[in-house]
């Protein structure tokens, strides 16, 4: 997020201290992120030793504290893990919120630095050993699996609902609700297509493997060192490895992942057969996922400050822009019927 929480610094430094054992000699808010319901922080130890600090709104997804840490315990030694409590707890409770703790990686996303040949390489096999990683049984429990309906569905109707009922003294509100309302049809055809696409794969039942579920290259960290770290495990769904390979194969924006990068990853991971009706439902479910999520923020949060809601209107439309995630859905979509799958 943009805006740091409602949550006073003392009370975190606080909480570190009694939950972590850790001194806190500094603690700073890091404006980054898109979730909503979570907040980042630099927090500094007062023997030198830097963490990352996620504050969320609640435990959304336990599989996304437990799984990387089972990776990383048994052998999975690229993925950051949340450390634990003194109390042996992935995370300590602060008010209403959840306090993580990670370590500090010193680089830089891929997104921002840049990845090498090697990164690629390093990023395939490491993705590769998460696809194959057998599961404790203990754990399956708690993971999400995949349904085959797009989870934002509901949210977007919502929304729609809204625009369509109501005028918005809100000036960023009123800008989205003339977006939206000059593509209305377009946005309920993205739902319905999604939602079709969907339901063939639900009917041919194909095989899961552990997801990260949002492993595009800002969730990826090069270090200083030049290692390659997968972070941010917040959506882990055990789901077809498509979930994971849409943002390779393409990519999920305009010219961020160019073929030859693509090449590079898979000598790292191995050949797999893409199944193109998995790709292009995955591609519509995000394309779905992006939209109603920044819209929601925009209608139905009036809690957010401006620069948020501002970035959430631009995230709406930028969706639609030339070579963005609606293209690339309509592109797949247009792969099967070429293909004569559709």
């Amino acid at each position: 997020m943009l805006e740091p929480p409602d949550l006073p610094d003392d009370a975190i430094v606080a909480s570190a201290r009694e939950s972590y054992g850790i001194r806190v000699a500094a603690l700073a808010f890091l404006p980054i992120g898109c979730d909503p319901s979570a907040w980042a922080y630099r927090l500094t130890a007062d023997d030198g030793a830097d963490y990352f600090l996620k504050v969320r709104k609640g435990i959304a997804n336990l599989a996304g504290l437990i799984v990387p840490r089972y990776l990383h315990d048994h052998g999975v030694t690229n993925v950051v893990a949340p450390i634990p409590t003194l109390a042996q707890s992935l995370w300590a409770d602060l008010a209403d919120f959840a306090l993580i703790l990670y370590p500090f990686i010193d680089g830089e996303s891929g997104q921002v630095g840049g990845m090498s040949e090697r990164n690629w390489v390093d990023y395939g096999a490491v993705l590769r050993q998460v696809h194959a990683a057998p599961l404790a049984r203990d754990l399956v429990p708690h993971m999400k699996r995949e349904s085959f309906s797009p989870d934002w569905g509901g949210v977007l109707r919502q929304v729609d609902a809204h625009i369509a009922e109501c005028d918005f003294d809100d000036p960023f509100a009123r800008e989205l609700a003339a977006f939206w309302r000059a593509r209305r049809p377009e946005m309920r055809a993205l739902l319905e297509r999604g939602e079709a696409l969907g339901r063939r794969l639900r009917a041919a039942d194909p095989p899961f493997v552990l997801c990260h579920a949002d492993i595009h290259t800002w969730n990826l960290m090069i270090d200083r060192q030049d290692r390659l770290w997968i972070v941010d495990w917040d959506e882990t769904v055990l789901a077809p490895r498509e979930r994971d390979l849409m943002f390779v194969v393409g990519g999920i924006g305009a010219g961020l992942v160019r073929p030859h990068k693509e090449a590079w990853f898979f000598s790292g991971y191995g050949a797999v057969e893409i199944d193109p009706v998995a790709l292009a439902y995955y591609r519509y479910a995000w394309a779905i996922a992006d939209i109603a999520s920044f819209a929601e923020r925009v209608v139905f949060m009036p809690e957010l400050g401006p620069p948020t809601k501002d970035e959430a209107v631009q995230g709406v439309m930028g969706s639609f822009g030339p070579g963005a995630i609606v293209a690339l859905a309509y592109d797949a979509d247009r792969s099967l019927r070429d293909g004569g799958r559709a």
